[in-house]
Parts: structure tokens; sequence; C-alpha cells
């Protein structure tokens, strides 16, 4: 019998396969859930900290992949993501707070269907176009089985006091009026949102009435008389609290030792002087000052806006920030008499002197214009009653010179350059804007065309322009009278 090895062998391949398929259970093995983990500190320390926290954590799954994770502070509330890291901010409730993270991975095992509300919440979805909601197609993702036992870690948060500085830029003067403005940034490790308030105090640190309370969103603060800013020395203190009730280190202005002297005003007529050269212009318009209308502006005050200015900075004593504090100081008086030399400062007067007409202001305003003052941007015509200047300036200005009223505006002296031999350049024709009135003219001479106009008086009398250096044509003794003249004619004056 040949064929009894085959048979055999055949009948033991049989009996294997069997004895197999009986070893094999009707259903395969279960799906099971993946683990979590929480990283330390980079050091692998855990210890007190900052409330801006930068967590990591992964997840391992034995039988397949992790699809996502669920995280949450009170092991109640759950949201989902894919990512493996996060910052996150931890609010302060007190000094010190304590908070503990929970995360647990979830795998893919899912059933291929959207379950909605699982037992993890809803289940959550490719947010396709970014814009943080569920649109219509956008794919869910099918979670499975999600680690029972979520890894957790604390974290002890130690409040860190805010920290407050002035703006760079923002320092005050050494001498202002009784308008002074302070700017300032605050922040906070644990999240400038943590700064409840701001605290300031005007020369007293040590009542604690002394101190007024702004709110975390004001950063720019503009003090005057009602604020107790009087004449006098004076520092400004400021200190930022947050909600835990700490406060930053108190910062000062001016610094550490430093005071800013407060001159309140003496009359209802400022000066402003900005004027560079030295000669005899200051004590010129103070003399004729004082002597107006009975000694009524008598020790007027003079606001310096020349002193140290070059092409690249600004006098010493003008405020940091025109809007508010240079307008502000302008509104504590009713008259300006603002004389200026071939230079003046038309980039403040561009912002405060229409602002200040607005408030009522009344404004003198003498000077010579180069030719930034005639720039198509904008310039002296921005703020004074003229439309345009000429182009070409006359250079000289002979001696004896005469100055005549114009027939729009009789009734004023006839002025005449002095002898003094000082040069007057930039002399410019002026068209003066068409609610506006002519005031004066150059009498007719070779040396230029026609009688150019170099005074102008706005349609409501609230700004009287000169476009020469009046203290140069007093060569008969009349611009104290021309003075008196506007202010009683023009600005009502009494």
């Amino acid at each position: 019998m040949t064929d009894t090895p085959m048979r055999t062998i055949f009948i033991s391949l049989a009996a294997l396969l069997l004895v197999a398929c009986a070893e094999t259970p009707d259903d395969p093995r279960s799906n099971l859930p993946p683990e979590t983990s929480i990283s330390l500190s980079p050091d692998g320390e855990l210890r007190t900290t900052t409330s801006r926290q930068h967590i990591h954590w992964w997840g391992d799954d034995p039988d397949g992949f992790v699809a996502g994770y669920q995280i949450s502070f009170d092991n109640i509330d759950w949201t989902f993501t894919t990512k493996n890291d996060s910052v996150f901010a931890l609010s302060l409730s007190g000094s010190d707070t304590a908070y503990t993270f929970f995360v647990r991975a979830i795998d893919d095992q899912g059933n291929g269907r959207w379950d909605g509300d699982g037992p993890y919440g809803a289940e959550p979805y490719t947010d396709s176009n970014g814009n943080g909601r569920y649109d219509s197609g956008e794919p869910f993702i099918d979670l499975g089985l999600a680690d029972p036992t979520p890894a957790s870690l604390g974290y002890p948060i130690e409040n860190s006091p805010p920290v407050v500085r002035f703006s760079q830029g923002s320092e005050i003067p050494d001498t202002t009026f009784t308008i002074a403005s302070f700017s300032w940034t605050g922040s906070d490790l644990d999240g400038d949102e943590t700064i409840r308030e701001y605290q300031y105090a005007l020369n007293d640190t040590l009542n604690p009435a002394s101190w007024k309370s702004l709110s975390p969103g004001t950063t720019f603060l503009t003090l005057r008389a009602s604020d107790g800013l009087g004449e006098g020395d004076n520092a400004f203190y400021l200190r930022a609290v947050d909600i835990a009730g700490a406060s930053s280190r108190i910062i000062r202005m001016p610094d550490s030792s430093g005071v800013w002297y407060v001159k309140e005003p003496k009359t209802d007529l400022l000066i402003v002087d900005d004027y560079g050269p030295s000669d005899v212009s200051a004590s010129f318009y103070r003399g004729i000052v004082d002597t107006l209308f009975g000694g009524r502006f008598a020790g007027a005050n003079v606001f310096d806006i020349k002193t140290g200015a070059n092409s690249t900075t600004r006098g010493k004593y003008l405020p940091p920030y025109t809007n508010p504090t240079f307008i502000e100081t302008l509104k504590l008086f009713k008259y300006v008499l603002w004389y200026t030399d071939n230079d003046p400062t038309i980039d403040v007067a561009q912002v405060a002197l229409p602002e200040y007409q607005r408030s009522g202001g009344r404004v003198f305003y003498t000077a010579a214009f180069p030719e930034s003052a005639i720039d198509p941007r904008g310039g002296i015509t921005d703020y004074a009653p003229i439309d345009s200047l000429s182009p070409e300036s006359i250079r000289f200005v002979p001696s004896g010179t005469k100055v005549e009223t114009d027939s729009e505006s009789p009734g004023y002296p006839t002025l005449v350059r002095d002898t003094q031999g000082v040069p007057v350049a930039f002399i410019r024709n002026m068209f003066r804007k068409i609610n506006a009135r002519n005031l004066y003219r150059f009498e007719a001479s070779t040396r230029w065309e026609g009688q150019p106009v170099v005074g102008v008086r706005s349609g409501d009398s609230r700004f009287v322009l000169f476009g020469i250096p009046l203290h140069r044509f007093d060569g008969a003794g009349n611009v104290g009278e021309l003075i008196h003249l506007v202010f009683r004619n023009e600005f009502g004056v009494q």
C-alpha cells in the first residue's frame, strides 16, 4: 500500500487545522484605553511659579493611536484638543492660588459614526475654515475610548506684583503752569488683565487719603489746579495694584529726588516767548504789556517755548504733549501775545492755536516766516487768517520804512522801521482768507512790488497776525498804541 504515508500526512494536517480552529475565540481581543502623562517643569521639579503656564502632555495607546485629548481644570468641564501642549493664563483669586490640571487621551477606535453628545461631551469636529464654529459638511472626529484615569498635576501659583513705568519721552519740564500731564505703561507677569487699578498721589504719599484711584485702562492723566496743583514745588507719585492687592514699586515724576515748579496765572494775558536771538524783544513786549489799560496785565506770565530748541529738539519748557497739555495751558488765559523770530515753532502753533481760538481765546501774533511756513501741506495758514504767503521774501527793509494802516481797517497808527541797524528778513506778502481783513501794508517802494500786506485780522477778530517783528518797527513809538487798540477794538478789552 504505497499511498499510506500520504494519507497519514493529510490526516495529520487536518487534525492540526481542527485544533487551531477550536482554539480561536469567536470575537477579536477587546480595545484597550490609552494612558496619559503630563510633563513637569523643564528641570523636572514642580515649584510655586507665575500664573502663565506652558503645560505639555502626551498619550500612549497599546493597541492603536491617540486621536486627541480632553483637558480640564476642574475634572468636570472638559475641552477637546489635538495639541500636546498649550499656554494657560491662570487667573488669580487671591495672593496665591492653586490649580490642578487634568488631561485624558482618547484613542481612534470609534464606531465610525457621529454620536452627538457622547460620554465625554459633544463629539469634536475638524474646523476646516478656522472660524471657530461648526459649519455644515465639516467632518466629525470619531473618538474611541478615553483614559479612565486622567493624568493630573497641581500648579501652586504665586502672585507677582505689577510693574509701572513712565512712558519714554514723557518727562515733565522743570516749570509748568497749573496744567501737567503724565503717561505710563503697566504690566504684570500674571497677565496685564490682573492690574485692578492705578493709584496716584500729588506731593504727599504718607496720608492714605492722598492716593487717588484710576481705572486699569487709564494710562494718561492731566492734572489741574482743581486737582491740587498749586504754585510751588510739586512731585507726582504713581503705583499699580493687582487684583490680589499687591502693589508695584512707587515711581515718581520727576525722578527720585526732583521736583518741578508750578506757576499760577497772574493775569488774563499770557506772553509766549518764541524768540531765540538775544536782543531787546523780551523787555520790549513786557514793557508794553505792563502799561496796557492802566496796568491791568502788569506782571503777566511769560511762557518761554524757545530756550533749548534746535533743529531736532523742542524748547526745554514745552510740555511733551501739545495736546492736551499745551492747549490746556493756553486756555488758562483769555489773551495770548505770541512773538517769534524767523524760525517760529509752527508745529506747536498748528496744533494748539486753532483749538485755543475755538475755546474763545484771542491771539496777537507777530513773526517773520521762512520757507517752511509756506509749505502747501500746511504751516502758518493752518492757524492764522491767511490763505498763503508770497513765495519770494523781502530780504532787506531799510530804516525809516513806513508801515501804513490798510483801508479795510482804518484808525491804527503808522509804524516805522527803527534805526538800530539790525537786519529784518523773511518778510512776505500775506494773502488774507476771504472773511479776514487786511490791517497793515508796507509803503510803496522800489525794493518790492506794490504794497505788501504785513498785518491781517480774522473775520471774528480773534486772531491778529503781523508778518513782521514789531519790536523792529517802533521807530515812531507807536507799537504800544497799536497793541492797545487791537486789544480794545478787536479783542474787546475795556
